[in-house]
C-alpha cells in the first residue's frame, strides 16, 4: 500500500506537469497599505485575489504586498499608474491637487450618518459621473468602487458626553473637519499618527481619540486604554479600493475585465458588511471589558447638529477657495442626494444579508456600467 501510494503520488506529479499553460496564473502585483487582517486589506485584497484567481481558473493572480511594503499611501496613485503596481488602494486625501473633486467629497463626508450609503453613494459618483471619474483618468488609472469606515466615535481616557466635559480636553483628529469641529467645542486637536494613539491614552497625552468602533477590540484594542465611548457621528474615511493602472486593466481581455468587476462588487458588499459587524463587536467587546458606550447629552448632540449645518453652508466657498475649483454646490448636493436615496434603500433590508446588498449593488450601480467600455479610453 505504501507503494501505490508513492507510485499513485508520482502519477499526480507527472499529470500536473502535463497541464496546459493557460491555466498558469499570470502573477500581478497589487498594492495596499494596511496589514493582511485589516478589513481595508482583508476583503478588497486578501479574499479578492483569492476569488479573481478561482474566477478566472488562474489566468489572472496578485501578488499582494500589504502594510505599504512597495508604496506608501501618498504614493500609491501615482505608483499605479507607472506600473508599480497594477492596483492599488487610494486615499485622495493624499493627493488634493491631483484629485480636487474628491476632496471635496471627502470634506463632505464628515456629515455622514451611514457608511454603506456613503461607501455606495461614493462608487456611484466615482465610477458613473464624469467629471469625478475623469480626475482619475487624467492622472493615469481607471478607478474601480470605494469604501467608507465605520462611522466614527469619541474613544476616551474619560467621561465625554456633555461640552462641558468636552472642554480642555485632547482630541487625536484625522482632517480638518474634525479639526473644526473640536476647537468649536472648546476641545485641542492633536495630529498624532493612529500607532500613537493607544499609548497618548494610556499616558495621558490624548484624552480621546476620533475613530471607528472596530478599532476598540481589534488592531489598536483601544478599549484597554478608554473608559468610556460617546456614540456621537463625527466623520467617516472614504477613498477607492481599487485603483488599476491603465495599460494593465486596457490589455484584458473583456470577460477578464468582467470578472473583476463582479468580484469588486462581491468584496465591496463583504467589506461594509464587515465594518457593521465588525463595529457592532468592538461596541459589545468593549462593554464587555468595562467600557461604558453612550449616547451624547443633548447640549453636546445639539451642537453637532449646528456645526454640520454650518459646515455645509460654508463648505462650498471653502472648498472653491482650498482646492481652486469653481463652485462645488452642485456635486455636493448629488452627494448628500445620492447618500439618502441609498439610506431609503437600505432601510428595506437586512443590511447583513449579503445577497440583499449584492441586488442593490447591482441594481442600482453595476448593472449601468458597461463592462466592454469602461475604462477603454480616456
Amino acid at each position: 500500500m505504501r507503494m501505490n501510494g508513492i507510485i499513485a503520488g508520482g502519477m499526480a506529479v507527472c499529470l500536473a506537469g502535463l497541464a496546459p499553460v493557460a491555466a498558469k496564473a499570470e502573477r500581478y502585483t497589487a498594492s495596499t497599505w494596511f496589514a493582511p487582517t485589516h478589513l481595508l486589506s482583508h476583503f478588497p485584497y486578501m479574499e479578492w485575489q483569492e476569488a479573481v484567481e478561482k474566477a478566472t481558473d488562474g489566468a489572472i493572480s496578485f501578488e499582494i504586498y500589504n502594510g505599504g511594503t512597495l508604496l506608501p499611501p501618498k504614493a500609491t496613485m501615482s505608483g499605479v499608474a507607472d506600473g508599480v503596481a497594477q492596483v492599488g488602494i487610494v486615499y485622495p486625501g493624499y493627493q488634493p491637487a491631483e484629485l480636487p473633486l474628491n476632496n471635496v467629497l471627502i470634506d463632505a463626508s464628515f456629515v455622514s450618518d451611514n457608511h454603506y450609503a456613503a461607501a455606495f453613494a461614493y462608487t456611484e459618483m466615482i465610477m458613473t459621473d464624469p467629471t469625478v471619474y475623469a480626475e482619475w483618468s487624467e492622472n493615469g488609472v481607471v478607478v474601480g468602487p470605494g469604501f467608507a469606515t465605520a462611522i466614527y466615535n469619541f474613544v476616551c481616557a474619560s467621561p465625554v458626553y456633555s461640552l462641558e466635559q468636552a472642554k480642555g480636553k485632547k482630541f487625536r483628529t484625522a482632517g480638518a473637519a474634525q479639526v473644526d469641529w473640536v476647537e468649536s467645542i472648546g476641545g485641542i486637536a492633536v495630529s498624532v499618527p493612529f500607532s500613537d494613539v493607544y499609548t497618548g491614552m494610556q499616558r495621558g497625552s490624548l484624552d480621546c481619540a476620533l475613530v471607528d468602533p472596530t478599532t476598540l477590540t481589534v488592531g489598536p484594542k483601544l478599549a484597554e486604554v478608554a473608559s468610556d465611548v460617546t456614540q456621537i457621528p463625527v466623520g467617516i474615511i472614504i477613498g477607492a479600493s481599487w485603483v488599476y493602472n491603465k495599460s494593465f486593466w486596457r490589455g484584458l481581455p473583456v470577460e477578464q475585465r468582467r470578472t473583476l468587476m463582479e468580484q469588486m462588487k462581491l468584496a465591496l458588499a463583504r467589506m461594509e458588511i464587515g465594518y457593521e459587524v465588525q463595529g457592532n463587536e468592538g461596541f459589545d467587546g468593549a462593554k464587555a471589558q468595562g467600557v461604558t458606550v453612550a449616547e451624547p447629552e443633548a447640549d453636546l448632540a445639539n451642537a453637532l447638529t449646528k456645526f454640520n449645518a454650518t459646515f455645509l453652508g460654508d463648505l462650498p466657498a471653502a472648498a472653491a477657495e482650498r482646492f481652486k475649483i469653481d463652485q462645488p454646490d452642485a456635486l455636493l448636493q448629488d452627494f448628500i442626494a445620492r447618500q439618502e436615496a441609498w439610506k431609503e434603500r437600505l432601510a428595506q433590508v437586512d443590511i447583513q444579508d449579503q445577497d440583499a446588498i449584492l441586488g442593490l449593488l447591482d441594481e442600482f450601480i453595476f448593472s449601468k456600467i458597461d463592462v466592454d467600455s469602461y475604462g477603454m479610453a480616456d
